[in-house]
């Protein structure tokens, strides 16, 4: 892992409730978006050119981000450790370790802390910085998983669709998509959509070279 790399997958890891590969996966995505030159991904939303240098001429790719219309919740789709409930009073699971996350009237959320820090403290057993390390990690962990459920609650973020196509003199060459990204972590998602796009784009240069040879 190069020094950029490492040094944006640490700041991830730090800010993002994600496990290794997961980390790994934004931070290499991050650091080709500066190189693609993407920006915020409702500029996507109708299907955009991505500028791509050294592309050969009558080429092009074409990026779309739509809003994920699966209505999947964060902690049904991924591998985190707590789980949520919606309840209508907190006084039918009370003393259980539950923290309210959001109301909507006679709903509302309750994240299981308890059982989270539970799993958390497990998973960070093994680390070499000893126990009390180890179950600070966990905590801070956990509450990094709480104020991420949190904005999907109240609508800071949303999962998202993303498309790619790729086009070489007007015909139609590569479509690949893939939903389920994070609106504030797509970026990765994107990349590999794209390179997928690139590597497309060449390989049509190839097989159009063999028409007419046999």
């Amino acid at each position: 892992m190069d020094k950029l790399l490492l040094k944006t997958y640490k700041e991830v890891r730090k800010e993002h409730s994600t496990n290794v590969r997961q980390s790994y996966l934004i931070a290499k995505g991050l650091i080709k978006t500066e190189s693609f030159g993407l920006t915020n991904y409702y500029n996507y939303e109708t299907g955009q050119e991505v500028e791509l240098e050294g592309l050969p001429e009558g080429c092009s790719v074409v990026l779309r981000i739509e809003t994920e219309q699966w209505g999947e919740t964060p902690w049904g789709w991924c591998e985190g450790w707590g789980t949520v409930e919606p309840m209508q009073r907190y006084a039918e699971h009370a003393g259980n370790g539950n923290v309210q996350l959001r109301s909507y009237g006679r709903e509302n959320y309750y994240y299981n802390f308890a059982e989270a820090l539970a799993k958390a403290r497990k998973d960070f057993s093994g680390t070499k910085s000893g126990k009390s390390y180890a179950d600070r990690l966990a905590l801070e962990s956990v509450k990094r998983e709480i104020k991420h459920f949190e904005g999907f609650i109240n609508g800071d973020w949303h999962y998202v669709f993303i498309s790619v196509k790729a086009y070489r003199d007007g015909e139609e060459v590569y479509d690949e998509g893939c939903g389920m990204y994070e609106s504030t972590d797509w970026e990765y998602g994107a990349v590999e959509l794209i390179e997928g796009a690139e590597r497309a784009i060449y390989a049509s240069a190839y097989a159009g070279s063999t028409v007419g040879a046999l």
